[in-house]
């Protein structure tokens, strides 16, 4: 109950809406990093294969 009251006064108080509107855009992008990061991961994996060849003879 205690989390509740505080979260209520987190939000009605200006610097706690300030620290929820921080917390809403972290949440944001790492939801946005996990989705690039699913899109990405194959290339990302491919273009480290490639260096490694070009660097090994």
């Amino acid at each position: 109950m205690k989390l509740w009251q505080t979260t209520k006064r987190l939000v009605r108080e200006d610097e706690g809406m300030e620290m929820v509107e921080w917390a809403i855009v972290g949440v944001v992008f790492a939801v946005a990093a996990a989705l690039l990061w699913g899109t990405l991961k194959d290339d990302i994996g491919l273009a480290l294969d490639n260096i490694g060849s070009t660097i090994r003879p």
